[in-house]
This record gives C-alpha cells, structure tokens and sequence, in this order.
C-alpha cells in the first residue's frame, strides 16, 4: 500500500546509476533532518542531532557484498543517532538477482510480496520522523527475483528522491531515470547531484527538470580537489578518510557554497505539508466542481467523497484522515473500475505501451488511412473474438457508441434486404396516397425494432438506450422510445446449494412463471451442447417460435436485429441467462426467415430479395460484449460459451485494460457487404469519432491482449466459498462466474432503485485496516491469519457483486469472501 504519515515523511532513493552517490547522499539526509529543527529556527554548524529535529532512520532493504562494506555501516559510523538496518544481505558482490539465487533457489523472503510486505512493516514501524530508503544500483536495477526495484516498489508508491550522475553520459542517464520513474507513476520530489563543473550536468538537469517542476540540487563539500566538489578520494589511514568524510559531510549539509542538504530536507518537508493539504481538499474540490455519473449529488458530503491518491494491482490507495496509522488506506476495487480493469491498476507494460504510441504518433485521422497499431489489433480481435464469423472491425469510444454504430450496422442490414422497395417510380407515386394511415385500406407504417430480453443495458446514448426496455435508466430521459420488445428470460441461481433455471415473469411469453429445471452444479448449465437434446432445449424453442409468430403476425410488429448480452446481463442487475436459452433463442430466430421477411403480415408476402449464400439469415444477431467479453466471464467470446457466433459483436472496457476509453465493433462479411452494394457515399456508414482508432488505445488494447493470453482462463471464485454464501440467511441466490461473483439479497423490493444492497456495501468500504496489513502487495497461500481489507463496491439495488480482474490472485480473492461473508453472516 502507499503511505503517508502526518507525523512523518517517508523517501525512498533511487540513482540514475551506479556509483552515483547514493549512500553518500542518504547520510547527508539523514543528518540534515535530525540536525535542522522542525520549528523553523537555524541549526548550529555541527552533525549532531537536534533536539527538535526528527528522528531518523535508514533501511536498504537489499545489499550485496561482504557486511563490513554495506551501507548501513556507512550511516552508523558518520550518524550514529541514525536507526540504520538492512533486510537482505547477500554475500556475493553481484547484482541482487544473480546472488540471491547463489545457492539454486531464490528464499522465501527474497520473493517480490514478501520483500515489499517486510518494506512496508518496516516503515510502519517508523511513522514518525523520517524514513529513508535507499535501493540498490540504478533505477532499474533488478531486485532479488530479478523484478526492476522500479516495478518492485511500486505497490509502496513512496514520493522519490532520485540521485542524478555527475560524470561524462550522467545527463542522459539521469534523464532516463527520471522519466523510467514518472512512467511508472511516481512522484520525484527532488534531483540530488554532485557538482558538476566540466561537464555541466547539474546546470543541464536543473533547467530541464525546471520545467517539468522538479527541483535540482547540487550538493557538494571539502573534496580532494575543491573546496566544494565530490567526495574525496580515500585517504591513507582509517582515522583520517573519517576525518575527510566528516568534513565532508559538515560542508554539504550546512552548505558551504550553493545548496545544503538543510536546505533539502525543508524543502521536502514543505513538499509533504503540501501533498497532505492538497488530498484533504481534494474531495471537497470535486463536490463542488465535478458532476459524477450515476450519482445523486443530494446523498452525498462532503465527508462521502473518495479520494483516490493512486491505484496499484486491484487496489486503490484512497485518503483516510481518520485513520490512526497511514493517511492512504488500500482499497480492494471490487468493481474493478465499472468492469474496465483487466490486468490490475497502472501495469508497466501498458503504461509504456501508452507512451510508445503517444512518442510514435499521438493522435492520428483514421478514415482512409492505416497505422500499424490498429490494423495490428484489428488482425487480433478477427483471429480471436470474431474467428470464424468476423471480417471488419469499427473502431469507436467506448461501450455505448460501439453499440450504436452495432444497430446502425444489423438494422440497416435488415432493411436493405426486407424493406427495399423494387416497384418502379411511376407505381410508387400512384399508389402513396393508398399506402398512407386514414385513407381506404391504409395502414400505419410500422416501425423498425430490436428484439431482446429484459434486464438488457447497452449503454447511455440515445439509440443505445432505445434498444432496452424502459427502465430506471430512461424514465426520465425524454428523448427515449424504446423500440423493440423485450422476452424475459430464463435465469440461472444458485440458491441453498442447489441450481435452479427459472422464469420470474412469465408475462406473455411464458406459460408460467417458476422453477423450469434443477441441475446438479453450475458446470453442468454451461455445457451448452450437452444439454441441446434435452426437454428444456424443445421447450425454449417452443416458446420462442410461438412468440415471434404473435408479434409478427398478429401485432404486425417489424424486426431488424436479434440484441444480446451473453450469458450475464451487467447493468440490469447482474443477471445470469441461462445460456441454452440463449442458444435456442438465436438458432429459431436464424430458422424464421418466412416470418422477419414478411411485407405487411398478415395480408401480403414476404420480400422477394434472396440472401446471398453465407449471408445472415432471419435477422442479424448482434452481441453486446461489452461487459462480458474478453475473459471477464472466462470466456474470450460469447461465442465461445454458447456455440453459436453472432453477425456482430462489440467489446471495450477490457479491451484497453483499464486505461483509455476504446470500443470495437466486429463485422461479418454478410453485414459489411451491406453498406458496400453501391458507391454512393449515402450508402456508406456514416458513422465515426474524432478519436476513431486512436493509437494509443490501440497499442494499450495489443498489449492487454498478450498479458490476458497467459491470464487464467476458469473461474477464479471458490465454488465451496460461493455455495456456503448461499445457505445464508440474508441471501436470496449467489452466482458467479469467471470474475464476477453476485450476490441476491432477499428483499420485498427487487431492481436498480432498490437500496437494499447499500448497508451492505457501506460495511464493506469501511473495514479497518491493521497497521501491518499491506493487502495491495498480494498475500501468499500462507497467510491465513492475514485480515480482511476494504472493499469498494458499486451495488446494483438488491444485488451486491465483486468483480475482480482475471489476474487477481487466488489470496486476494479468497480475502475477498472472507470480508463479504463476515458481513452477510453480521447483517442476519
């Protein structure tokens, strides 16, 4: 977890290399901060510690080489008032990765948790004063598991002091640790360096680093040489290089010319006064700024707002000003950031994916034109998610637009094969008066719709929204005609240990509600193709024939798109489809061509236009994947899960792992050929955004892929876990799969608008957090004692979910249930 204390600051201190001064630098520090007084005054010119100075410590946590000749000798010889303390030290002089595993295998302590947790306690231990950390080598020096230290430390996420190099080459290796550190989401607070007078590095560093608001201070003393430089060389005897040293020292704290390590510590202490008063009014800037989504500002303070000071794996460090030990608390983000997250919080990969595509392109217009990440990604997505079925992709902004460019893609289908009009222009102008409502035998014209199921969200855009049923999300939208009907569908629970497939409404469609089938383990309702020959299978598709028939040709209502969301329907409340129905539902739409092809049922026939040979047939099916795509559910495809491919398919949230807004669109050739039959530019789609194919997305979006491709690709809940949920009291019916974990509350009042989940997930979001506990860095299989952490969740009315990405770990996960089933078990 990150960490910030009131009562005392914490550095960490990289160098931009070896050999840079680091040690010589952290003594400096260490000294100047106990030495300069907390209430402003001048200290005297000695090395002593203060009476109102802070206390200080020192932890390196890896060294290698012979004892005598570590660092944290160093600090005790020339500040012996200094806690000083290595964690690891190892024998060879090499570099930690090579000498931890000297003896064939790398210690259990050496291992990347392990060592951050023991960093982090470490600092618990030493909230007050000041903390300083100094690693080993450069910036990207590899830690004992052979981890970058950049990576390594990243989950502490510590303001940094970087060491810059004084020597020939220093400024672009410097530059390159800076910007390696910023990539990765720290905080450099300041550049320490040497003086550098013929090579000019710190007048370089200091106005480059300028503008990018990071103070330079070049720090020097009585060298072999100078009366301010480097330090000075060795001298002969022990006692006098002491003597040198200590001189030394007494000239770059106090600062006997330019900057003093005095003059470091106050600025850094003024650094930490600042970030701590900038967290606590964070939140109330945004109350008073910022319009949240999906919030009624009316229930929420001031005092309600989280403050994200960072985010790291499946955690965010969120301010806690209450709290007794550290100001950032480690939240779990049980909803992994409204279902985008996928490989955990700022990964590196992504981040310098992110960078790469900026560096190399910035933004681009992508009509008529190609660049390589989005015709690479493109090739990616027809090879995985559309293979077999798939033959264009159109990139867009997010969810809800990738749908909108979906409708526009399967209505415009639909039309263009059944609605076109092949009579010539003399009998269409002859017989419009007689086609029109109120005159002899006319009749309304009728409208274009989707047919779906209740429970369906695709997004908040207009024509998103049109195809769902009305609902809490567009009650009061005025714009909205829900254009469509909506069957309900049979859903799948997991209720006191046993599965059942049920229907709560059988409105018109069914012929009762209840209790359809009971199945042994939720495996079994996800072997799709095993259960095609049962009597459930005949009786969906008995059900779904006779539905259509009604609304075709009785209602004389006209189709244009078959609408789904695979398997879990997100929004509506977290409901789980049964998938064979799923299946029946599109196989006996694709049969019904007779009935979707008919002019003006029931008193003329059907269009005469024929469907090309491996065209869609009935009406094109198009799956909303936004949600449940690319191994949230732990299924690359809907297509994967049910056995039957749609004619289109949109995924995002996943796709650009949590970073940046992206969507796609994936086409059939069919459906593709649609807009291409003509080369009037009408008949194209026009459709598009500024940021079409942005490239950076694309890039992020690639990279994502190859790091899911080694994700686990089953569930990651524990099924005797999830079972035992629900044989409790407070609970109606659990499920999950893949990442998503839900939980039904029984409840009078069911749906979006219902509060009943609120309590719950108020419990949940307020754990206290032991001050050893440090969950962000993932606990191992051992520790069973490890506490519960905080969870943040997004309820959705009656319904509490987790969702974690598919590479959470199995320890955090279990930590997970541990916390939600503390808290079903309290609210009995």
């Amino acid at each position: 977890m990150a960490h910030l204390f009131r009562g005392g600051r914490v550095h960490q201190i990289f160098g931009a290399d070896t050999d840079v001064g680091k040690t010589i630098f952290s003594t400096a520090l260490a000294l100047a901060s106990a030495a300069c007084p907390l209430d402003g005054s001048v200290p005297a010119r000695t090395l002593d510690a203060h009476a109102a100075g802070e206390a200080v410590a020192y932890l390196k946590p890896v060294s290698t080489g012979a004892a005598s000749e570590a660092d944290e000798g160093h600090l005790r010889a020339f500040a012996p008032h200094v806690e000083a303390h290595t964690l690891m030290q190892f024998r060879d002089p090499v570099s930690p990765h090579v000498a931890a595993t000297h003896d064939g295998s790398l210690p259990a302590d050496a291992q990347d948790a392990a060592l951050v947790s023991r960093i982090g306690a470490w600092i618990h231990a030493h909230t007050q004063g000041a903390a300083l950390i100094e690693t080993a080598g450069g910036v990207h020096s590899p830690g004992p598991s052979g981890t970058s230290q950049a990576d390594l430390l990243r989950p502490l996420r510590l303001p940094t002091i970087l060491i810059g190099s004084s020597v020939l080459g220093g400024i672009s290796t410097t530059r390159a640790a800076y910007e390696s550190l910023t990539l990765r989401g720290y905080d450099v607070d300041a550049v320490l360096l040497f003086p550098s007078p013929i090579y000019g590095n710190d007048t370089y560093l200091r106005d480059y680093l300028a503008e990018r608001g990071v103070r330079v201070f070049t720090l020097g003393g009585p060298s072999s040489t100078s009366a301010w430089g480097p330090p000075p060389v060795r001298a002969a005897t022990t006692a006098q290089d002491y003597e040198a040293m200590r001189r030394y020292y007494l000239g770059v704290v106090h600062g006997e010319q330019g900057d003093s390590a005095i003059s470091v510590v106050r600025y850094l202490r003024e650094l930490h006064t600042q970030r701590i008063a900038a967290l606590e009014s964070l939140g109330k800037r945004a109350h008073e700024q910022c319009w949240w989504p999906f919030t009624q500002h009316t229930r929420v303070g001031v005092d309600d707002v989280m403050t994200i000071d960072s985010a790291h794996g499946d955690f965010f460090a969120v301010h806690t000003p209450a709290s007794p030990h550290s100001l950032l608390t480690p939240v779990f983000d049980g909803s992994a950031s409204w279902w985008t997250q996928a490989v955990g919080h700022a990964h590196p990969r992504l981040a310098l994916a992110a960078a790469y595509a900026a560096g190399r392109y910035g933004h681009v217009m992508f009509p008529g034109a190609a660049h390589e990440p989005a015709v690479r990604l493109a090739e990616r997505l027809l090879a995985t998610v559309g293979r077999g079925w798939a033959a264009r992709v159109f990139y867009s902004d997010d969810g809800s637009t990738g749908m909108e460019v979906a409708l526009k893609m399967a209505l415009q289908s639909s039309v263009r094969r059944y609605a076109d009009d092949t009579s010539d222009a003399a009998t269409r102008a002859r017989t419009v008066r007689g086609r029109q409502p109120g005159s002899l035998g006319g009749r309304p014209p009728r409208v274009w719709e989707v047919l779906g199921l209740q429970g369906s969200y695709h997004g908040d855009t207009i024509g998103a929204m049109d195809a769902c049923e009305p609902s809490v999300f567009s009650e009061h939208v005025e714009w909205y005609q829900g254009r469509g009907y909506w069957m309900t569908p049979p859903t799948v629970h997991l209720r006191a240990g046993r599965v059942y497939i049920e229907v709560a409404d059988a409105g018109r469609d069914w012929p009762a509600s209840g209790a359809l089938a009971q199945l042994d383990t939720i495996d079994d309702v996800y072997d799709v193709e095993a259960r095609r020959a049962s009597p459930l299978a005949a009786h969906y598709r008995r059900v779904v024939h006779a539905m259509l028939e009604r609304l075709v040709v009785e209602e004389r209502r006209r189709f244009g798109a078959l609408v789904l969301e695979p398997l879990v329907m997100g929004a509506g409340g977290m409901i789980f489809v049964d998938p064979l129905f799923q299946r029946c539902l599109v196989e006996v739409v694709r049969e019904r061509t007779d009935l979707f092809a008919l002019r003006d049922p029931p008193l003329r026939d059907a269009a005469t236009g024929t469907a090309p040979r491996g065209a869609w047939s009935g009406l094109p099916v198009v799956f909303d994947e936004v949600f449940s795509g690319l191994q949230r559910l732990g299924y690359a495809s809907g297509t994967e899960a049910l056995g039957v491919a749609p004619d289109v398919s949109v995924v995002a949230k996943i796709l650009s792992g949590g970073t940046v807004p992206l969507a796609a669109t994936l086409a059939s050739d069919s459906i593709f050929r649609t807009f291409t039959s003509s080369t009037e530019k009408a008949h194209a789609l026009l459709h598009g955004h500024s940021y079409t194919a942005h490239p950076v997305g694309c890039q992020i979006a690639l990279e994502t892929l190859d790091l899911l491709d080694t994700a686990r690709r089953t569930g990651i809940w524990d099924r005797a876990r999830v079972e035992r949920l629900s044989h409790l009291p407070r609970v109606d019916s659990v499920m999950a799969l893949g990442t998503v974990l839900a939980v039904a509350l029984r409840t009078e009042r069911a749906g979006y608008a219902s509060e009943e989940a609120e309590s719950i997930v108020r419990r949940l979001r307020t754990q206290a957090v032991p001050a050893a506990c440090h969950p962000n860095v993932p606990p191992t299989a051992a520790d069973v004692d490890a506490p519960a952490f905080p969870l943040h969740l997004r309820p959705l009315g009656h319904i509490v979910y987790i969702m974690a990405s598919p590479t959470t770990s199995e320890p955090v996960c279990q930590r997970a249930l541990d916390a939600l089933e503390q808290v079903l078990q309290a609210a009995t």
